[in-house]
């Protein structure tokens, strides 16, 4: 079977995320592939340079989160990879990724209520999944 990605930013509010990411890679028996996707167009720095500096930060930040999200998975027999990208376009990234790497299926977190310090609320992120759905023809599956 094609390997499951999970897109996801880290830390404790992402944990269930990465957790029902890894049961289901288990369930299935394939490879998981852990995916964080920065946007540095959310901050205008200065230059050009200070536009490079940020976009290295920012995909050295994601190397970090989704090694700790690796490990776990791979104390627990799931084969994975880390995937950090950076883009504006975060759905069309997103699509093109797993049509890239043949993915089953993408799994991302749905915040638990409206108001909480998340990049989408509840709607939002059902939204932003059924684009990523539709573009990609890969099943979404929302974790709350």
């Amino acid at each position: 079977m094609r390997p499951i990605v999970c897109a996801t930013r880290g830390g404790e509010a992402s944990r269930r995320t990465q957790q029902k990411a890894i049961d289901l890679a288990k369930k299935y028996n394939v490879s998981l592939i852990w995916l964080y996707v920065a946007n540095p167009s959310v901050i205008s720095p200065a230059n050009e340079a200070m536009q490079r500096a940020l976009e290295d930060e920012l995909k050295r930040l994601g190397r970090a989160l989704l090694s700790i999200a690796k490990s776990r998975a791979e104390a627990q027999g799931v084969q994975t990879e880390v995937t950090v990208l950076c883009c504006s376009d975060i759905p069309n990234t997103i699509s093109d990724y797993l049509r890239q790497v043949d993915a089953s299926m993408l799994v991302i977190g749905a915040p638990r209520a409206a108001g909480t310090t998340q990049v989408f609320g509840p709607e939002e992120i059902e939204g932003f999944a059924q684009v990523i759905q539709e573009e990609s023809g890969v099943e979404v599956v929302l974790v709350t």
